[in-house]
C-alpha cells in the first residue's frame, strides 16, 4: 500500500503536484491518467524515490520512507517493477540474456542457470518462443514485454508502467492489456499503470485515478468516469481539444 500525505512537488516556479491525498492499495490495476504536465509520471517516480516531495509524506505499507538515503530506498526499490515508456534493452544480447543478466547479478547463479530462470521469466509474459531473438528483431509491445520480464526477475510486489501501450497498434496494445491483467490476476501484483489510452483504461482498470493541474479531479471504478458529470472529466474522456481544460 502506498500513501501520499499532503504531497506536494514544483519545479522552479511550475506547481505539478499540489496537496496530494492518495492510497494505492494492494492487488489492485490502478489507472494514473490526466492531460501532459498534469503530473502522473512525477506522481509515480516520488513512490520509488526517484523524487521527493517538497511538503507531504510518503509512506509504503505504514513505513514514512520521505527522507529515506539512497541506501535506504534500495531493498524497497526491489518491491517494485519499475517498467518506463520506453523500455531500455541491451542491444547486443538477446532477449534471453537481457533478462538473464540481473538474474545472474542478484541471485549469483551461473550463466546456465540464470538463462534457465530467465526462460521461465518471459514464458510468463508470452516470450519465450523468442528468447534467442536480438531486441531490434522484435516489435516495441515484445521489447515492452521483455523489460517487464527483466523487472519481475526480483519478484517485486507491484508494477508500474508508464504508457506501455503507446505508440502501439490495437493488436499490440491489448496484447499488453492482457499482460496487465495477468500480471493483477495470476502473478497476483499491484499494478500502477500510467496512461492516456482510454481504450486500455476502461478495459483494464479496476479503479482511475485523474488527474487534473496537480490535483486530483476525480478518484473511482471506470463507470464512475463514464457517468461523470464533471466537464473536465467528460471532456477528457470524449477526447475533445478544447474546452473547460484550457482555461
Amino acid at each position: 500500500m502506498i500513501e501520499y500525505v499532503g504531497v506536494s512537488k514544483r519545479f522552479d516556479a511550475h506547481p505539478v503536484l499540489d496537496h496530494i491525498d492518495l492510497t494505492l492499495k494492494d492487488r489492485e490495476i490502478t489507472y494514473i491518467i490526466g492531460s501532459s504536465g498534469t503530473g502522473k509520471s512525477v506522481l509515480v517516480k516520488h513512490a520509488v524515490g526517484l523524487l521527493r516531495p517538497d511538503a507531504g509524506r510518503i509512506r509504503i505499507d505504514g513505513q514514512d520512507v520521505t527522507d529515506l538515503n539512497e541506501a535506504g530506498w534500495r531493498d524497497i526499490r526491489k518491491r517494485y517493477a519499475l517498467v518506463f515508456q520506453h523500455p531500455t534493452l541491451f542491444d547486443s544480447m538477446s532477449l534471453l540474456d537481457n533478462v538473464a543478466l540481473p538474474i545472474r547479478k542478484h541471485q549469483g547463479l551461473s550463466r546456465e542457470a540464470a538463462r534457465q530462470s530467465a526462460r521461465d521469466f518471459l514464458e510468463r509474459v508470452d516470450m519465450d518462443s523468442k528468447a534467442d531473438l536480438m531486441p531490434a528483431e522484435v516489435g516495441p509491445s515484445e521489447r515492452k514485454r521483455v523489460a517487464i520480464a527483466r523487472s519481475l526477475t526480483l519478484s517485486p510486489d507491484c508494477a508500474i508502467l508508464d504508457e506501455p501501450t503507446t505508440g502501439l497498434d490495437i493488436v499490440a496494445s491489448e496484447n499488453i492489456d492482457a499482460m496487465i491483467r495477468d500480471l493483477a490476476h495470476r502473478m497476483r501484483k499491484t499494478v500502477i499503470v500510467v496512461s492516456h489510452d482510454l481504450r486500455s483504461i476502461f478495459g483494464v482498470a479496476d479503479r482511475i485515478v485523474f488527474l487534473y493541474k496537480g490535483r486530483i479531479r476525480l478518484d473511482g471504478p471506470p463507470a464512475a468516469f463514464r457517468d461523470a458529470d464533471d466537464p473536465i472529466v467528460r471532456q477528457f474522456v470524449r477526447g475533445d481539444p478544447a474546452g473547460p481544460m484550457e482555461t
